[in-house]
């Protein structure tokens, strides 16, 4: 997928790809007027949004309610590299959610798009285009 970034006023950026678009901007300590979130906030929030469609996409198949049902995301860091973290993602399912299915919903979750790249340990490579 290509996405094309754009700088904005101040410290906004707009991304886009396809037919959508996201802007960012940074706090106000870091020079920004915090209109939008930072790009590694929608980094953070790719991670459990990605495990709420799996969760979705499974009660939807079993035709599970998913009122209820919500996901939470910490992270923190490891070591003293403050960008080496350990998330932890937990699911809070209603007290109706069936017991036979517990299990295979968190099974599902792991099954997140965005943590299989991050484990994949991807590769960048950052050049000057002419």
């Amino acid at each position: 997928m290509r996405i094309e970034v754009n700088m904005l006023e101040g410290q906004e950026l707009k991304a886009i790809f396809g037919e959508h678009e996201i802007i960012s901007d940074q706090s106000i300590t870091a020079g920004g007027q915090a209109n939008h979130p930072e790009p590694l906030d929608y980094f953070l929030a790719s991670m459990p949004l990605c495990a709420a469609f799996y969760i979705r996409k499974f009660c939807q198949q079993r035709d599970i309610s998913t009122d209820g049902i919500k996901v939470f995301q910490d992270d923190t860091p490891i070591g003293e590299n403050k960008y080496q973290k350990k998330f932890s993602i937990r699911v809070q399912l209603p007290d109706n959610f069936p017991e036979k299915y517990k299990k295979a919903l968190m099974a599902s979750a792991n099954t997140c798009t965005v943590k299989k790249v991050i484990q994949a340990m991807p590769e960048f490579n950052i050049s000057i285009v002419p």
